[in-house]
């Protein structure tokens, strides 16, 4: 099992050492691009319509945005678990920081 946090600063490299390293720098890309930031390429990313949402509803609508991204870009990984790293502190600042848990590449 391989963990994608979306917190993690991951040095963009343009010739990873392995398959899996391409695929985890694939996958985190991925998971930190908004839909419609990337020019020439408005349909990648996740789509942020939850951002205005209450908190108690967001981890829902997010799970679902990454789970319909990954189907859509990533169709060959395997989500095992989607879940949210956060304190008392992030949460009142309005900060959710999603890990995935993929299986193996």
């Amino acid at each position: 099992m391989i963990i994608i946090r979306a917190s993690d600063k991951h040095p963009l490299s343009l010739a990873p050492e392995t398959e899996t390293d391409a695929k985890v720098q694939e996958l985190w890309i991925l998971l930190c691009t908004i839909l419609g930031e990337v020019p020439l390429y408005r349909d990648f990313g996740i789509s942020n319509d939850y951002l205005h949402m209450p908190v108690d509803m967001v981890e829902t609508a997010m799970t679902m945005a990454i789970t319909d991204a990954f189907e859509k870009f990533a169709p060959d990984v395997e989500i095992e678990n989607i879940y949210f790293e956060t304190s008392l502190d992030k949460t009142m600042q309005g900060i959710l920081s999603p890990v995935l848990e993929v299986s193996d590449l």
